[in-house]
């Protein structure tokens, strides 16, 4: 057994019909951050384009506009965006940070919060 210290994770679940209904800023954050998690750590099942869509908005809403190829994929490793079966299902991690650049340049201009 380990000794020590107990860690326990406070996490919020939401289940409504539709994001529209959210209103508070705060709550909309949570939502945000707590759908970004699960799709992470697999428990949501998400199609792979939509996973590097996501991920894109991750990194507009975390780092700001598209600026370069290199920077966006130290970004991408940096960051929990990709998860393993998205990995998985693609050729190479290459291959998976090239659709997320791609999707990450449309979004460019947007800001925090739109993202």
């Amino acid at each position: 057994k380990k000794s020590g210290p107990v860690v326990l994770y406070f996490c919020v679940k939401f289940y409504i019909e539709s994001i529209a209904y959210l209103k508070d800023n705060a709550t909309i954050e949570l939502f945000f951050l707590n759908a970004k998690s699960c799709i992470y750590k697999e428990l949501i099942e998400v199609d792979t384009e939509a996973i590097f869509e996501l991920a894109a908005y991750i990194l507009q809403e975390a780092k700001g506009d598209y600026s370069s190829n290199e920077v966006t994929r130290t970004d991408l490793k940096k960051l929990p965006v990709l998860p393993t079966q998205a990995l998985k299902e693609h050729p190479s991690l290459a291959y998976c940070e090239d659709r997320v650049i791609e999707h990450h340049k449309k979004v460019s201009g947007q800001t925090r919060g739109q993202a």
